[in-house]
């Protein structure tokens, strides 16, 4: 073979490899290219997933007590995981992924803003309903003193009102056969109980016909009974008296007299006898006779 043959096979083969080490040297370059592109495109996920992260994390500290912005909330925070889970699939178009999360932003953002609105309206609804409370409470406290001042004064006018007796002269009558009734000390001979007394003035107490009740009680502490004998209530307790009679009375002094007879076959014992009178349910006086 020729040395010109040689050249000619040399300057092929060497044509060759420099055809392979260009062809070479740019596939290393797309290579590289292309790791450069895949590593970018990991960073930006990475990037995305913490951002995605971070959003989350506001998510959860969005605290409201509105049902429908709670529901809402809660849709947003299922988005969030499932573009997370995008993210790690890189087969997922790191754009979209973007703009998905882009959109989630902006909607945080406004529930951010209604939240912070809602807070403030609350704030102020609560402020207006404690305002109220207290002036709520500063009535009701008002109105129980007044009412206890209503109530302090019905019951002193109450009691204002409660007629009082004095100046008692009590004495013991017996009928001589003239039918003529003459004062007697003696209990064998005493058949009527005659008590006097003084209703005194009480501007507080009302005018009009009053209904006195006189109980004599004997020396063995039973009350006496006679024709117009009844019950009443004194104080909340139920008590016997022994005699009645109506009387007008016009808030002025007034003189009033009660006669007792006590039942047929009833004996006067020696002793004392204590008057009491009363009116209205109360007692308004006492007083005591002394048979010998």
């Amino acid at each position: 073979m020729s040395n010109k043959v040689y050249i000619a096979i040399i300057a092929v083969l060497l044509g060759a490899v420099g055809i392979m080490a260009y062809n070479l040297n740019k596939k290393e370059k797309e290579i590289v290219y292309i790791s450069q592109e895949y590593a970018n495109l990991d960073t930006e996920r990475q990037d995305l997933a913490v951002e995605l992260e971070s959003m989350r994390i506001q998510y959860d500290t969005l605290s409201v007590t509105n049902t429908e912005m709670q529901a809402k909330i809660e849709e947003q925070e299922n988005e969030l995981a499932s573009l997370l889970k995008k993210v790690k699939n890189k087969d997922y178009d790191i754009r979209k992924l973007k703009a998905e999360a882009e959109t989630l932003r902006g909607i945080m953002k406004n529930y951010i803003a209604q939240i912070d609105s809602l807070n403030r309206a609350n704030a102020q609804l609560t402020a207006e309903r404690d305002a109220q409370s207290e002036r709520a409470n500063s009535a009701e406290a008002k109105g129980r003193e007044l009412e206890s001042e209503l109530s302090t004064s019905r019951e002193m006018t109450a009691k204002g009102s409660v007629l009082t007796t004095g100046e008692f002269q009590n004495i013991a009558l017996r009928e001589r056969n003239s039918g003529k009734s003459v004062e007697t000390e003696r209990a064998s001979k005493a058949e009527t109980i005659k008590s006097c007394f003084n209703i005194r003035k009480n501007t507080i107490a009302k005018p009009g016909n009053r209904v006195i009740q006189m109980a004599v009680v004997g020396p063995d502490g039973q009350v006496l009974t006679g024709k117009k004998s009844g019950t009443t209530t004194v104080n909340g307790a139920q008590v016997q008296f022994s005699e009645s009679r109506e009387v007008e009375y016009q808030q002025a002094d007034t003189d009033v007299c009660i006669y007792f007879t006590a039942n047929e076959g009833y004996e006067y014992k020696k002793g004392n006898y204590k008057i009491f009178i009363y009116e209205s349910g109360n007692m308004i006086g006492n007083s005591t006779i002394t048979l010998k």
